[in-house]
Formats: structure tokens, sequence, C-alpha cells
């Protein structure tokens, strides 16, 4: 038997008298090493078979004639006599470690280990790995229901299991929030398992309904369901990947200003809502999740604009590069809300057109991925009037300042990164002078946010009226609705005809409502429950 081998086998017994492997798996992983040990063995008796000393008297000389081997003998029992002799001493090895007396540092790794429970030794490695994809998610789930309600409850109070029970919580909530129907055993390994482990899918922050082995009854129906939902495939909404670390506001002081100029709009204002409210998606909790989009249904069938969170909190508006910009004054968003991650698009935009009859304006280039331009502060108005009507949900344009708190997604500077523009940021004219904005299928210069071309690409109409700089602006994020120059409302972001000294997070142009250009489109804000 080699060193190797015997050293394994020595740990294996070792892991299972110190309560790191349960009878089973010891069984399972010591299998194929006493396997290879008998091999081992065999193969020694095939090729050292023992030598002559001496030929005996009278026996007669060995031939040279012939250079063929000679056939083997005939097996005998010799073999099987010594490969049960060397496992009965590998057993007798094995008993002696476990009971041999542990040494001191021996002993505090031992006390230090829990003991050993069937539903930890499933768990616990399955979140250490972080893979929850459907195919792991359900392999897991059926490895649990194999093992009972009973073990499940009998672990259901410990700290542990409570951990895991609230990460799968928290995803059951994120996926609910990206569906558009309510999550069932049967259409997700996801919500399978949450069944599995005592969630209650219509509730989920609810307590988990297994707290002790004599509920096993309750969930008899639920465990059949997750069976057959850990054998079935779910669709969920596509989304883009994790979300990144984000960079803190500075902590700068506002200075306070009065003025008679303009007076703000509440936040929450928007066209009253015809129809009834359809199941929401866009779900607050989503904000701060590795999935933070949504999206709403159409009449037709299809979906409204993708949407990205935003969650609450607040920044430092404007700066000091422009009178318009000025005073940097500390502006609180106190309520999560979404907003579209691109500029409306042609598609889009023509959806509306052929509901209400409307005629849309023609389009400097053509293509649903485009944004749509030639479009009217008006314009961007009726649609998300129809949009909210549409949707049951409550669509605007955003105040001014929550589109540069979702343009700023963290950053202080003038520009993303600092106070330089890089081609990374905007589509713009860098080099060359640019005459049309890029389509959707072109997947960069997106914010930590997931907002993609808040610089550039066109500049976007919101709600404010124009005002020449942010004297008596409001602090809460509400938009500016009347001011000495109500004909004029903002537009922020620049263009793609713009060079880098006109983009920047704070950049703001003032334009006639009724502007219709190649160089101006718009993005939606939707209210979040």
């Amino acid at each position: 038997m080699s060193a190797d081998l015997a050293a394994r086998l020595r740990a294996l017994a070792r892991d299972h008298h110190e309560g790191r492997l349960n009878l089973p798996t010891y069984r399972k992983l010591r299998a194929p090493l006493l396997d290879s040990l008998q091999l081992h063995a065999m193969d020694e008796m095939a090729v050292t078979q023992p030598r002559s000393l001496g030929r005996a008297a009278g026996a007669p000389a060995p031939t040279r004639k012939s250079t063929l081997a000679a056939p083997p003998p005939r097996p005998t029992k010799a073999p099987r006599v010594i490969i049960a002799s060397v496992a009965l001493l590998l057993i007798a090895a094995a008993a002696w470690w476990v009971v041999r007396p542990s040494t001191p540092h021996e002993q505090v790794a031992a006390d230090s280990v829990a003991p050993t429970n069937p539903v930890r030794d499933v768990v616990q490695p399955f979140v250490q790995r972080g893979d929850w994809s459907d195919a792991i998610v359900a392999h897991l789930n059926v490895t649990l229901l194999e093992l009972g309600q009973a073990q499940i409850g009998a672990v259901a109070g410990e700290p542990w299991f409570q951990r895991f029970v609230d990460d799968v919580r928290k995803r059951v909530k994120e996926q609910q929030a990206l569906v558009q129907t309510p999550l069932t055993a049967r259409s997700s390994p996801l919500a399978a398992l949450a069944v599995t482990v005592g969630l209650d899918l219509n509730s989920p922050d609810a307590a988990i309904r297994i707290t002790a082995p004599d509920t096993v009854n309750r969930f008899r129906t639920s465990e059949s369901e997750s069976v057959s939902a850990a054998q079935s495939e779910v669709k969920i909404a596509d989304a883009p990947p994790a979300p990144r670390t984000k960079k803190s506001d500075a902590d700068t002081s506002a200075p306070k200003t009065n003025s008679d100029v303009v007076s703000k709009a509440a936040p929450n204002s928007a066209p009253a809502v015809a129809s009834a409210p359809r199941q929401s998606t866009c779900r607050p909790e989503l904000a701060r999740s590795r999935r933070p989009f949504c999206y709403d249904t159409l009449p037709s069938g299809k979906n409204g604009p993708q949407l990205a969170l935003i969650p609450a909190g607040e920044f430092d508006m404007g700066s000091v590069a422009a009178a318009s910009e000025q005073p940097v004054h500390r502006v609180t968003i106190r309520e999560p809300f979404a907003i579209s991650v691109h500029e409306v698009s042609q598609a889009e935009f023509n959806a509306f057109c052929e509901a209400t009859g409307r005629s849309c304006a023609a389009q400097p280039w053509s293509g649903d991925e485009y944004p749509v331009a030639n479009v009217s502060w008006q314009d961007a108005r009726a649609y998300v009037e129809w949009l909210s009507t549409a949707t049951g949900f409550r669509y605007r344009l955003p105040s001014e300042a929550q589109w540069e708190y979702a343009a700023r997604a963290g950053e202080t500077g003038l520009v993303p990164g600092g106070d330089k523009l890089s081609p990374t940021d905007a589509h713009y004219s860098m080099l060359t002078n640019l005459t049309a904005p890029a389509p959707r299928s072109q997947k960069f210069n997106d914010n930590d946010f997931r907002l993609m071309h808040t610089l550039g690409n066109l500049r976007e109409w919101v709600e404010d009226a124009w005002a020449d700089n942010y004297s008596g602006a409001p602090s809460d994020g509400a938009a500016v609705s009347s001011s000495a120059n109500n004909n004029m409302r903002v537009a922020r972001g620049g263009s793609y005809a713009d060079g880098a000294a006109k983009l920047r997070l704070s950049m703001r142009e003032g334009l006639p409502s009724d502007t219709r250009d190649a160089l101006t489109g718009f993005r939606v804000l939707r209210e979040v429950p």
C-alpha cells in the first residue's frame, strides 16, 4: 500500500470521527480507495513472484532452447489470503486512529466543529459556491426534498439556516419583480426552493412556516409541486450584468437662498391614470439589487420602455462651470424611482402615434433602435400621458434634479470619472463632427445606474420650466413648474453634435417648448409604488 493511499484513508477516518463527514459520505469516499488498494495488491502479486534461492537436489537445469515465456500458473487462493490480510491490517489501523487519544491541537479543532447535519452538509457548500443558476438550485431543492421536511425543520431555527433562507427570500423578491406573472413552484426552480425551505410565495417577507419536525404533513403538497418545478425551466426578463460599486458623494454644504422667481411642483405630479393599475414589476427593493430593471406591458402585449430602478439619496446639484449652474445646492431624493435606460426610441414613439392616431414627425434617420428626435416638449408630455393610461402606472418626464441625480450615479465631478471627458463617457463629436446618434445596439457609455447615453447622443427634455440659475431651486428634487420664461423648458445632457466643452453632468440648456430638431429627444420617469 502506497504512503499516499494510506494517508488519504487515515484522513477520511479522522474526518468521520471528528464529525466533518457523516457515515454515508465517509463510506462513499472510502469505497474507491479500498478498490484501488485491492487492485494495487493484485498488481504486486503479478509482478513480484518470489525467486528460487537454489535448485533442489536432482532438479534439472533450466534450458535455454526457447525465449517464449512460460504460461502463468493457475490462480491459487494465496492472493485472496494476502488481500484479506492487508484489508484486515487497514481496518485495524483505522480503528486505532479512531480510538487513539487526540492531541490538544486536534481536540481544539474538533470542539470548534458543530455536530454533523445532512441539511447543512448540502446547504453550506451550495452557499459557499455562490452559483444560483436554475440547474444548481433545482439540484439543491431535489436533495433537500429527499432529506425530508423533518430534517429541514430540525435546523429551521439555527442562525446559518436563517441566513440561507434570507438570501433565498431576497432573490425570490428580485425575480418576482422581473416577471409579469406571479412566481410559482412550477415556473421557477428558485420559487420551488423557497417553498421547500418554508417561504410563502404570496408573502415572502412573512416568517418561514417550518418550525419543527412535526409540521411535515402540512408540506406534502408543496413538496410534490417543488419536485415538478425542479425539473422545469424558468424564463425571466433579460437583465444586464450585476451593479457596480458606486462612488460616494462629497459632503459639501449648500448655500441657502430665497427667490420669488420660481415656484416648485410636487415631485409626484403626473397625469391622471384612466385604466385600472396592473400588477407592478417595478418594486422599490429592486433599486439596490443585482438586477435593478423592470418594464410594464402595453395593451398590445408588447413591453414598454426598459426601466432602471434608482435608489433614494442626496447629491450636490450644479457646478461652478457656468452661471446657469449656480449656486451648487444639496438635493435630497427621498423616494426611489424608475427611469428609462435609453432615450425613447422610434419604435416606442411610433406605438404611441399608432394607438392615438397622432401624426409622427419625420425622422432624420431611420431605424427602430434609434432614439426618436423632432419631438417638442409638448410631444414628450403627450407620450408620457398616453403611457400612463396604457400601462396603469404613473409616467412623466423627470425633473431636472432627478435627471442629474440619475445621470451622475454617484459622480461628483463635471464628467464621469473626474473633469475630463473620455470617448467611453459619451457619444459626441470628438475628432470629427457626428451627424447622428448611436442606436441601442451600440451598447456603451452606460453609467453606474446602468443608464445609457445620459451625456451626448441626444439632449433630453425634462419637466422643468427654464430659470436662469438655481436661486431658490427646490431641494427635494421637485420640478420648477413656472418661471419668468414659461415658454422655455430645460434640456439636459448635450447631443452627438456637441464637443467636449458642452458636455458635462451639470450642463443645462433653455429651449422653446415647441422646439423640434434632430438634436433633442427625451427619456421617461415612472413613479414607483
